[in-house]
């Protein structure tokens, strides 16, 4: 008895082993909108300033592109502004959102306008450290003019 006991353990360990389980992270965490963005209290001037300084070659990949879009440059500064003056729960709505509605002309024109902000979670994480050293509201940033 305590043989078979034993190999029915067995057999449903295998089977447990087998059957693909279920992520338990819920898939906004991190996506597409890094968790830090989703929570922090900085403005999109002081993520900008704290990416030129920590993450240079990320932040002037980005602005060369910004600036090679310049029909989405106005659509893509009001959606940053309006986009970190909601609270975390706007923030995480938002963020949701962009998983099941992708007809959002900004993106449909300029897929990587919010790329600085959303799609990593290292400068994500490097920028929201040190962001709160940086002025709110230096619109400068936005006329930065890389060259390689």
């Amino acid at each position: 008895m305590l043989r078979k006991a034993s190999m029915a353990i067995a057999a449903l360990g295998a089977i447990a082993m087998a059957t693909p389980q279920l992520a338990s992270a819920d898939a906004t965490d991190d996506y597409p909108i890094p968790n830090r963005m989703l929570k922090t209290s900085c403005t999109a001037e002081q993520i900008m300033a704290a990416a030129r300084d920590v993450e240079p070659f990320y932040f002037e990949r980005y602005m060369i592109d910004y600036n090679n879009h310049p029909a989405q440059q106005q659509a893509t500064i009001d959606k940053m502004h309006w986009f970190y003056s909601m609270d975390y729960a706007g923030r995480r709505a938002y963020s949701e959102e962009l998983v099941t509605n992708l007809a959002d002309p900004l993106t449909a024109a300029w897929p990587n306008n919010a790329k600085l902000f959303f799609n990593n979670k290292g400068v994500a994480a490097h920028t929201t450290d040190i962001c709160h050293n940086y002025p709110p509201d230096d619109m400068s940033l936005w006329a930065y003019d890389a060259h390689w």
